[in-house]
């Protein structure tokens, strides 16, 4: 292992709930405790695992794997890896306390989107001088210019703070001692964190199964970075006596490998121009298949007979009667139907570091990231621009810029990537259905959510809007819901009302067009 500050801390997992009996009687009373084998995820997989081919009730199955934990394992193993049926390994879930890493190498583990995380965030706690030194780095000899560079950066970040804490502070008197953004203590170190490394140290609680447990392995184990090579090694070691028959195949294939080689790096990238957000594709019949959907929902007919009844003998009036009639109980919090799934859009967003830290969160949409690239310049706050600081927030980045590039000769993009900075922004392309959209629209363009990533989500609403307009009918911030539904709704939405009114129906057209 490398002198990397990583901890990794396996800090629980689900065993059966008659072995937590065993052991309480065992600790408070006389009886025997189980055996030490049996208090494993394993026997849990086992007896679930042979529920499809077994008559007995599960609990009795559960009883047997308790007892039988070495054939638990090897049925584990036969039906799982032998036969295939990996959805067995899922009903063992793991939970850890990951400490110490890099800021860029949280990015490489929160890809895995069937996994559960709960990060420090930057926002609300203010940051010391924690970072991480990447073995590459030092590895050429560039460890005392790069720790150069963060000590400027931290100390960049404790000159910013002060003086936006005094700017959000008088904003706050003159709204009458309450931001609708927030604190002016989180919105100060919000804004100050832009300044800092993708080396800043961070931590997360995760809890994973175990078959995306065993992938995350894999794909650890084959990134280009030592860190999170390291992380992947130590996942391995920390479940590999407890469940050794669901996390079995660790090791990195060639393909994993090879995705990571293939990898641009942005020093031969044209930066290229244009809006930070743009639709690039999108299904110019999903609006016909959700409506379609719904029809088949509602009536029952099948789909090619639903999709010529909304082409050939829906007006506007009567597509949009439909889907109102689909959202007439919709709540803030609740999500749309399923049947808006069916229509998806693809999106190219060049946003900060920190804009992604929220962004990689939306876990059913694809998201496909490409490298962290200076020539596509970096995000300043406006903040910062009002206190006078703009000057001095350039040159960091430039400096930090610059020395992300002479890494880049010596060693792979990711590890030049650490010098970079919370407001340096790569491209990402963003794909999505109509669904995950609206739930990106309600936690996204809340007022309570951090600027930057409200501004990108804002213009993917529009965009989405001027080509699906129905679909976006109650896409808005959860602040506004109620506003855009009584504008939507402007009669008592009751689950069973009947849009027979024409002035009703009229109202809600005007609607759309608003919007």
């Amino acid at each position: 292992m490398s002198d990397l500050p990583l901890r990794i801390h396996l800090a629980g997992f689900n065993i059966d709930t008659d072995t937590i009996r065993e052991l309480e009687d065992a600790a408070f009373g006389e009886a025997t405790p189980p055996p030490r084998e049996a208090i494993t995820p394993e026997t849990i997989s086992a007896a679930y695992a042979r529920i499809s081919r077994n008559p007995a009730p599960v609990d009795e199955l559960r009883a047997i794997s308790r007892k039988e934990v070495a054939k638990a394992r090897k049925s584990n193993e036969s039906i799982i890896f032998g036969l295939g049926h990996a959805s067995v390994a899922e009903h063992a879930c793991f939970n850890f306390d990951v400490i110490g890493l890099s800021r860029l190498a949280v990015e490489a583990i929160q890809h895995h989107r069937l996994a559960s995380f709960t990060e420090k965030s930057q926002r609300y706690i203010k940051l010391k001088k924690d970072y991480v030194v990447p073995p590459e780095i030092a590895e050429i000899g560039m460890q005392h210019e790069f720790e150069e560079l963060i000590v400027e950066q931290n100390a960049m970040y404790h000159r910013l703070y002060p003086l936006l804490l005094d700017y959000f502070l008088q904003q706050e008197s003159a709204s009458g001692g309450k931001l609708e953004a927030g604190p002016a203590k989180s919105l100060a170190a919000e804004d100050a964190r832009y300044v800092v490394s993708l080396a800043t140290q961070s931590q997360f609680g995760m809890t994973v199964n175990a078959r995306t447990l065993e992938i995350m392995v894999r794909a650890c184990l084959a990134h280009p970075l030592v860190e999170v090579r390291e992380i992947g090694e130590r996942l391995r070691i920390s479940v590999a006596e407890l469940a050794p028959s669901l996390v079995k195949y660790t090791d990195a294939t060639s393909h994993e490998k090879t995705v990571h080689k293939d990898k641009a790096w942005w020093c031969e990238l044209d930066p290229g121009h244009g809006e930070a957000v743009q639709l690039v594709d999108w299904d110019q019949n999903g609006e016909v298949k959700v409506l379609a959907a719904l029809l088949v929902r509602s009536q029952g007919v099948g789909f090619d007979d639903a999709v010529r009844q909304v082409k050939e003998s829906m007006e506007n009036e009567q597509r949009l009667e439909l889907v109102t009639r689909a959202l007439r109980g919709e709540q803030a919090w609740d999500p749309l139907p399923r049947e808006f799934e069916l229509a998806s859009f693809t999106f190219e967003v060049t946003l900060s570091s920190t804009a992604f830290a929220q962004f990689k969160r939306h876990r059913m949409a694809t998201i496909l990231a490409g490298p962290y690239n200076p020539t596509l310049g970096w995000t300043i706050p406006h903040s910062i621009k009002a206190i006078g600081m703009e000057d001095e927030f350039h040159d960091i980045m430039a400096r930090s810029s610059a020395l992300a590039c002479r890494v880049s000769e010596q060693q792979p993009a990711a590890a030049a990537s650490y010098a970079l900075t919370n407001a340096h922004r790569r491209r990402v392309l963003f794909q999505a259905n109509a669904r995950e959209l609206v739930h990106v629209s309600r936690l996204r363009e809340d007022v309570h959510a951090q600027w930057d990533i409200r501004q990108i989500a804002a213009a993917i609403i529009r965009q989405a809007r001027q080509v699906a307009p129905t679909l976006m009918l109650l896409a808005a911030g959860k602040h506004e819901f109620d506003t855009v539904r009584s504008r939507v709704f402007p009669f008592n939405p009751d689950p069973l009302f009947n849009l027979q009114d024409a002035k009703d129906k009229k109202d809600i057209k005007d609607e759309v067009k608003k919007v």
